[in-house]
């Protein structure tokens, strides 16, 4: 398992990490000029009467920028956009609004947001979840634009060409309209719009979104901020930020809407200047310098879909207060990185809930969750991720109670007809055919890390002898493998946590490296677990 880019960075310097990117010319003029013509066109957040075919689950429409670009207030030449509302339950006052907006691949039928956003909606929050243009949902006026082109391009290539070719001659505003990032910008003000016109006068509205999501969210904040402010900004690993640096350390990892910035350029040489002018003017960190709210941001410490560099720039331009700007790290960013980094981004949503609570201010609210935002899985009290975990291995709810008895029984009697020991059953047949008896229903490490805590508990059956011995070794090599455990696992009284984790597959590349040795990982792990005894 190939680890993401850390383009030469330590992690603090990639949280550090600042654009150096400037406004293109004509920034302020170009889009002074669009919002002056979004506020021609009443967006009109209405029921939908004729669901789009491409997504019947949204519930609600409003208008937005025509599809030309050019600036018209019919509304039979704007575009409907999709949206889905959630209302809180009956009887919950409505205290803020909250614009959410999603990542760049397929985000699903907009059904899916009810359950995403229940938490949120439940503090009395109106929820307006949007498909930007061209996606499904928000493609009847525009088409699917999530279809990939001849050469590799998606989403962000829709009118890039004609837009890059008219900025290259000189004709700037007019064509850059005509780029379907600047639509999904305008889709984005428009939505904020809608919304307020739904909520009682002086109810705060807020902005949430993930990674492209997130780079919308900051660039409409600062458009927004000339018309009608939104309150607080909520994202998570914020992309279309810092193209300059970003097309300096383009990766191949084949996914996201830099990799597909990266394949358009080598495909069309010759607009390179448009097109660099073009996301000069749609910069998110050049934008977020004129974002002055609380803000809570989730930064990767390692990302190469979104760079994690790129993002942390992003953040760290956003003219908020440094008492009023929060921000929340994971280890990895658009990348499996285990269980530990699943559930930091669990706990996120947690953190997320709570800074959207218009009951509290942000400032109360984070201060709950100051020690928590750069490492551990567990929130305040009420607030710990095992409320959100369901399925086989969640661990109770807010008391943090065991795992029901019938679950623990399934695992024991699985762990029973294995036949070998817990410290002999990682990274081998047996234990896949114990999770194959479970149904598929934990991944590996959560089966593992239960059979250990009912080993703990003196709850697990001794098996007698382990199947297999473990490898002999010298006492140079031994000593080699104690400092590359206590180096990933921060000690080997923590060695249990490393099976099935990014950290053990590098730990046994690094061992067979140093040593000439050619291990199994199951090997490896028998010596590992035979280190401490």
């Amino acid at each position: 398992m190939t680890e993401p880019e850390d383009f030469g960075f330590s992690p603090v310097r990639t949280l550090a990490h600042v654009s150096e990117a400037v406004q293109a010319p004509g920034h302020t003029g170009f889009w002074h000029a669009l919002i002056a013509d979004l506020l021609k066109i009443d967006p009109e957040l209405s029921a939908s009467t004729s669901p789009d075919p491409s997504d019947p689950s949204h519930s609600h429409q409003f208008f937005s920028l025509p599809a030309s670009g050019r600036g018209a207030g019919a509304h039979d030449r704007a575009v409907r956009i999709g949206g889905l509302v959630i209302d809180p339950p009956e009887g919950v006052r409505v205290g803020a609004g909250v614009v959410a907006l999603h990542g760049y691949g397929n985000p699903g039928p907009l059904s899916g947001e009810r359950e995403r956003w229940r938490a949120v909606s439940e503090r009395g929050v109106r929820v307006l979840a949007v498909r930007v243009r061209g996606y499904p949902g928000s493609s009847r006026d525009v088409g699917d634009w999530l279809d990939k082109t001849a050469f590799g391009g998606g989403w962000i290539t829709r009118g890039l060409d004609e837009a890059a070719g008219g900025v290259g001659a000189g004709s700037g505003g007019e064509a850059a309209r005509g780029w379907g990032l600047v639509g999904a910008v305008a889709d984005v003000v428009q939505a904020v719009r809608a919304l307020h016109g739904t909520l009682a006068a002086g109810t705060p509205i807020y902005l949430s979104g993930e990674s492209f999501g997130g780079g919308l969210a900051v660039i409409a904040a600062a458009l927004l901020a000339r018309v009608g402010p939104v309150d607080r900004l909520c994202v998570g690993l914020p992309s279309l930020g810092d193209w300059s640096w970003r097309l300096e350390h383009a990766t191949k990892r084949g996914a996201g809407a830099g990799w597909e910035v990266e394949v358009f350029l080598e495909h069309h040489r010759h607009l390179h200047e448009g097109v660099r002018q073009l996301l000069a003017l749609t910069d998110a960190a050049v934008h977020a310098r004129q974002v002055d709210v609380p803000a809570l941001c989730k930064l990767a410490r390692r990302d190469d879909v979104v760079p994690a560099p790129a993002a942390a720039a992003v953040f760290n331009a956003l003219r908020a207060d440094p008492g009023l700007k929060w921000r929340f790290v994971v280890p990895y960013g658009h990348f499996d990185g285990g269980l530990g980094a699943a559930r930091r981004h669990a706990l996120f949503e947690r953190c997320r809930t709570a800074f959207l609570d218009p009951r509290r201010s942000p400032e109360e609210s984070m201060g709950e969750w100051e020690p928590r935002l750069h490492h551990g899985d567990q929130g305040p009290p009420g607030e710990t991720l095992r409320e959100t975990q369901g399925g086989l291995f969640g661990e109770g709810g807010e008391g943090g109670s065991p795992a029901p008895l019938d679950e623990d029984r399934r695992v024991i009697e699985a762990y029973e007809r294995a036949g070998r020991t817990l410290d002999d059953l990682p990274y081998t047949e047996a234990f896949e055919l114990l999770l194959g008896e479970l149904g598929g229903e934990a991944a590996p490490r959560d089966v593992l890390h239960r059979l250990q805590t009912l080993r703990k508990a003196g709850r697990l059956p001794r098996l007698g002898r382990s199947a297999t011995r473990p490898p002999a070794i010298t006492a140079e090599e031994e000593s080699l493998l104690s400092a590359l455990v206590s180096d990933a696992a921060g000690g080997l009284g923590r060695r249990d946590r490393l099976p099935y984790a990014p950290e053990f597959d590098r730990l046994v590349e690094e061992f067979n490296i140093r040593t000439g040795r050619a291990m199994s990982p199951h090997d490896v792990w028998r010596l590992v677990a035979k280190l401490a005894k």
